[in-house]
């Protein structure tokens, strides 16, 4: 090896040894179980550095094999992870858990058989104290035992939920879906869907109960839904963490937007699938609030080919943008609304010109994947409606309040 060679591994040898080197956790999991699992997981792939602490081995609470496979189904490709296919190191076999997830999820720290003896509030967040002594500083803390063990520990007053389980899609309001961050997919009855009240109710200071989904620790209860709420706790608590801000400071819409590119399951709407090429518009038209969705038997459904009418849309519109109250005062009548009525809004409410009737007329059944010919005097379906206002305006943008109201 000659001399340049030489200096120039030397140079790189540090470089690599950093590159090796972990973060230090911002946030804890505590916990043996699915849900603990799922958020440290979802936590580290949003780029949090994470340490998850196992009381108990954590295989021998589920079946991780079956449990990673089932979070793999429910990982959307699109995510802002670096490595989208990351997860398919999830195929464990044989090979040991901590070996894998160390592939998986740099960011993520494990210790098995340990317990928390000690926490303490610092003025950034919490000291942790293993019962070997070992100490973290967090920002902030996911409480995932069945007993609630760190919540009793810091002897904070968190608010009790005033029910079980979560909210049936039927009974929510329509400010309240906006503020949706996972579903409780059912089979057989209405939806159930989770908001992020849910969770902030949970926690206090930064520090995370499970709330209304302790419920879910049952082994019974369906994979998709646990996933669901896990990657919601993940996200929000990770949210905290990466930001190192408390729930008082919360984007929502951000918040939601990192859920969007990773979770299957926030839309309650039981005839929208995760394959459906026009998915992401619904889910964020749904959590714009544009339409509530429609009871129909035992479901809880989108009905995309819907006709939208002109009542559904005009409050919502003309909280978002003020030029839509002009447009309307002009334009408005109790009808459904048209292709020729929904250029023209497009139009006038984003300062376009006749472009938008070209790319609509070229797109249709290419970029936009409408079926049939486009037609100005044809009804516009709620599905189509979804796609517009995704491809044209930034409603979902719209910066809201914790209770579902827009930001004024």
């Amino acid at each position: 090896m000659n001399l340049r060679a030489f200096m120039l591994l030397c140079m790189l040898i540090p470089l690599g040894a950093l590159a090796q080197k972990k973060e230090k956790p911002r946030l804890l999991i505590y916990g043996s179980n699915a849900v603990a699992w799922t958020a440290a997981v979802q936590a580290t792939q949003s780029n949090v550095p994470a340490v998850s602490v196992y009381n108990e081995p954590i295989d021998s609470q589920f079946n991780l094999n079956k449990w990673a496979e089932s979070l793999k189904n429910n990982h959307k490709p699109d995510s802002l992870n670096k490595d989208p296919d990351s997860l398919d190191a999830l195929e464990l076999g044989t090979v040991g858990f901590n070996k894998v997830n160390d592939a998986v999820n740099p960011l993520l720290t494990e210790i098995e058989n340990r317990t928390i003896k000690k926490l303490d509030k610092t003025k950034r967040g919490w000291q942790v104290t293993l019962s070997d002594n070992q100490k973290f500083n967090v920002i902030a803390i996911i409480d995932a035992t069945e007993n609630s063990d760190l919540v009793k520990m810091s002897t904070l007053n968190f608010e009790t939920p005033i029910k079980e389980e979560f909210t049936l899609a039927k009974e929510m309001t329509l400010p309240l879906s906006r503020t949706t961050v996972a579903t409780i997919n059912t089979t057989d009855s209405i939806n159930k869907v989770v908001f992020l009240e849910d969770i902030l109710k949970a926690q206090k200071d930064n520090l995370f109960g499970l709330g209304r989904g302790k419920y879910l620790l049952n082994e019974k209860q369906n994979d998709s839904g646990t996933i669901a709420f896990s990657r919601a706790l993940g996200v929000t608590a990770g949210y905290l963490a990466f930001f190192k801000t408390d729930a008082s400071k919360i984007d929502v819409r951000k918040l939601q937007a990192e859920l969007i590119n990773f979770s299957t399951a926030i839309i309650p709407y039981q005839d929208v699938s995760a394959e459906d090429s026009h998915f992401k518009a619904i889910v964020k038209c749904y959590l714009t609030g544009f339409f509530l969705g429609k009871e129909q038997g035992n479901k809880y459904i989108f009905d995309k080919n819907a006709a939208v009418r002109f009542e559904e849309i005009k409050p919502v519109l003309n909280d978002i943008y003020t030029r839509s109250q002009l447009w309307f005062l002009d334009n408005y009548r109790d009808d459904d609304l048209t292709w020729k009525d929904l250029i023209s809004l497009i139009r006038f409410v984003s300062f376009k010109g006749d472009e938008v009737d070209r790319q609509i007329k070229k797109d249709w059944n290419t970029k936009l994947k409408f079926e049939g010919e486009y037609n100005a005097e044809s009804k516009v379906t709620r599905e189509q409606f979804a796609v517009m206002t995704d491809l044209f305006s930034t409603a979902f943008a719209k910066a809201i309040n914790l209770d579902g109201t827009f930001v004024k």
